[in-house]
């Protein structure tokens, strides 16, 4: 086997799509409590959420930075408070793919713990990961801050270099390449770029790639 001996994932648009219209409810709800909390006009907290993920990679990171005075438990509670079983149905593709891999598995989100739950037991795979590491695990620092990807290392004990992030977003996953971490792109038609060295179109055809990573093709 290589020296690759885990294997993280992200959670929202990684381990399932927006195709379901779950994350696209939990963007609108992030609106919703922006505009309700700073007293604003929707379109204006449209433009303030993406300004936010823009400069800090996550909405709840704009609001933990230019607004420490409000409550980010309240917020995150709010905008993860979503029946997911509306979206998103049980995939056994996906389960069997990740059961085949033979290397341990956690969740690595910057959702928060009871939401990583309630999706991956919907998608029938929580079985699949021996541990959740959420966005309140590390101390609200969310990725692509470098520190978050320390402190999961510190708790697998593992070198970086043994470790693999699979993300949707090329900004989170700089910030894995940054800690020395293997790292894979899961976005249809997305180049691997800024030190990312794979791609994939979808997170079932990154099975074979994680396989040979494993040396287990």
């Amino acid at each position: 086997m290589s020296g690759i001996r885990y294997l993280l994932f992200d959670l929202d648009d990684t381990l399932y799509t927006n195709a379901s219209g779950l994350f696209t409810e939990v963007g609108q709800r992030i609106e919703a409590w922006i505009a309700a909390t700073l007293a604003l006009p929707i379109d204006e907290a449209k433009t303030l959420r993406r300004r936010w993920f823009v400069d800090y990679g996550t909405a709840m990171s704009g609001l933990v930075k230019e607004h420490p005075e409000l409550d980010v438990d309240a917020y995150l509670d709010h905008v993860h408070d979503i029946d997911v079983s509306r979206y998103l149905a049980p995939n056994p593709a996906l389960a069997e793919m990740l059961q085949a891999l033979p290397a341990p598995k956690a969740v690595f989100t910057n959702s928060i713990g009871s939401w990583a739950e309630k999706v991956t037991r919907q998608l029938g795979i929580r079985d699949c990961f021996e541990a959740i590491y959420d966005v309140r695990a590390v101390g609200y620092r969310s990725k692509p801050d470098p520190y978050a990807f320390t402190w999961v290392l510190e708790r697998l004990g593992l070198p970086e270099p043994a470790v693999v992030m699979l993300d949707d977003q090329v900004s989170y996953l700089a910030g894995a390449t940054a800690v020395g971490m293997r790292t894979v792109l899961v976005r249809k038609g997305a180049q691997a770029v800024d030190g990312i060295e794979y791609q994939v179109d979808g997170i079932l055809e990154a099975g074979p790639l994680l396989r040979r990573l494993l040396g287990a093709a």
